[in-house]
């Protein structure tokens, strides 16, 4: 069964391959460049011939009306036995993994069927309820030991939602819609982190700064709005997303910026690090335009309270633009990222570029809007860490013609412009203001050794260590340990800050 799904797969991408191929023999003039394409449009060719006669005989074989008709049997009685069985604790735990395995081949056996077994509206209606039902209460269930079993439901969550005939069986379920959004943020670790963002992409497609703001175009307006009150209502859960993301994408940035590096120093590009390129390239992009969605639904988490959640966005933001502005001229850096046979307007750096815009225009327009509270500064937070106006202006001076859709975004790069307007005015003030730089021994030892730009303003206890209470914060987010000697840290001593939390300040 896997190896048919392989060659059907197989086959489409091969037709796709070759119609790209094609399409770039009529724009080349290079006559070397035609040949290589010409051998390449051989070669796929065969590949999909091979699929095409592959194909057929699955369809003869495992695709037979009868074996359809008892597959469809199947998938119903056994997705009934277990919703049945999840109820009962000591039961359900002794399902054999076969049964759930069974039931996934089966059904994406039948949904990808040529012809198809049923009609795809009463295939939604009558066999696809009860398996998003399953799936949705049960890909983050504890009583499920087995790890590869829980990504096999989230791969199948995946897979259905990006298809928006399917995707609107979710949107009429009620498991669905109570289950899924606090599971999906509840899901996203170390091992199960690049399904979920696809998952969550999906979900949030649509409402960027690259796209229009104009009705429909969201992948799903229901579950944008079911993401954002899991958000809201639930603070630590949100926090520790937050905190996830960001490591994560900081991580992927990391991986991309070296791999880069790498090809530069060896002054060539390998098909196996391309590969990777590509691919961690793509998850980042995905994980910025995560980080996009929290901000333009979400800004209160990053304006309102401590400005932890706003220092490391910002830290983030100078860390990407910085590697894809200034580490790689623009060329070798497409050329890393794009795949054999791949246009250039669909991989290119504006597709990381533009969540970043996205971000900060979102920021400046919440500002905006709640401006009678007492608000984090975004503009002081960029100028604090030293981030060169010069950054903003690069943006601004991109080709975004072959990016942008719709009027709206437009509109936002005034506000961009706006940005780095204050940006830059605020920097220069503080040069012009700053007549002296502190020296002494007791100025030195009250800075904080973590970072060098806060006071040492919090002790750790039992140790008694000191640091500022930004880096401590953030790194109790992801351990407990002293920086300087691994004791385990009971508690933070430092002033008492101003009372700000979100309930008080519109949070909730």
């Amino acid at each position: 069964m896997l190896e048919a799904f392989y060659y059907m797969s197989h086959q489409s991408q091969s037709i796709s391959l070759l119609d790209d191929t094609d399409k770039q023999i009529r724009e080349r003039s290079c006559i070397e460049q035609v040949k290589r394409l010409k051998e390449a449009r051989n070669v796929y060719r065969e590949e999909l011939v091979d699929c095409v006669r592959q194909c057929a005989w699955y369809r003869i074989s495992l695709f037979s009306h009868w074996k359809q008709r008892g597959m469809y049997a199947t998938c119903m009685w056994v997705v009934e036995l277990l919703l049945v069985l999840s109820n009962t604790d000591s039961v359900f735990c002794y399902v054999p993994e076969f049964y759930l395995e069974s039931l996934v081949d089966s059904f994406h056996a039948l949904r990808k069927s040529d012809p198809s077994f049923v009609s795809s509206a009463i295939f939604i209606k009558q066999g696809l309820a009860s398996f998003v039902t399953f799936v949705v209460k049960h890909f983050n269930d504890p009583r499920i030991l087995s790890a590869d079993i829980k990504d096999l439901l989230l791969h199948s969550i995946s897979s259905l939602v990006q298809c928006k005939d399917y995707l609107v069986a979710f949107e009429d379920n009620k498991e669905a819609i109570q289950r899924l959004p606090r599971a999906l943020l509840l899901a996203f670790d170390n091992r199960s982190w690049i399904p979920v963002a696809n998952i969550i992409l999906r979900l949030c497609k649509g409402s960027g700064f690259s796209y229009s703001n104009h009705a429909g175009s969201s992948s799903s307006a229901l579950f944008q709005v079911l993401l954002r009150e899991a958000c809201v209502h639930d603070e630590a859960l949100f926090s520790s997303f937050l905190n996830r993301l960001f490591n994560t994408l900081s991580w992927t940035m990391t991986e991309l910026s070296v791999s880069i590096r790498e090809m530069q120093e060896n002054y060539q590009i390998g098909d196996l690090q391309q590969r990777k390129c590509s691919v961690v390239f793509d998850l980042s992009c995905n994980l910025a335009k995560i980080l996009e969605f929290c901000t333009c639904e979400i800004p209160q988490a990053f304006l309102l309270g401590p400005d932890m959640n706003l220092r490391r966005l910002t830290e983030l933001i100078i860390f990407i633009l910085n590697h894809i502005i200034f580490t790689s001229d623009s060329e070798f850096f497409d050329m890393s990222v794009r795949r054999p046979c791949q246009y250039q307007e669909k991989t290119n750096r504006a597709i990381i570029l533009a969540p970043l815009v996205g971000i900060i225009t979102s920021l400046m327009d919440a500002h905006t809007n709640l401006e009678p509270m007492e608000l984090n500064d975004v503009v002081g937070v960029f100028v604090s860490m030293d981030c060169p106006a010069t950054v903003f202006q690069c943006l601004l001076g991109y080709n975004w013609s072959n990016v942008l859709r719709g009027d709206a975004s437009l509109t936002k790069l005034a506000k961009l412009e706006e940005f780095s307007s204050n940006l830059r005015s605020r920097t220069e003030a503080i040069k012009r203001t700053e007549s002296f730089v502190r020296t002494g021994d007791n100025e030195a030892e009250d800075c904080c050794c973590i970072c060098y730009a806060c006071n040492s303003d919090a002790m750790f206890e039992p140790c008694h260590h000191k640091s500022c209470h930004g880096c401590i914060t953030r790194h109790l987010l992801n351990g407990q340990r002293c920086f300087f000697c691994n004791a385990i840290v009971t508690s933070v001593v430092k002033p008492e800050p101003r009372n700000h939390s979100w309930e008080t300040r519109g949070w909730l």
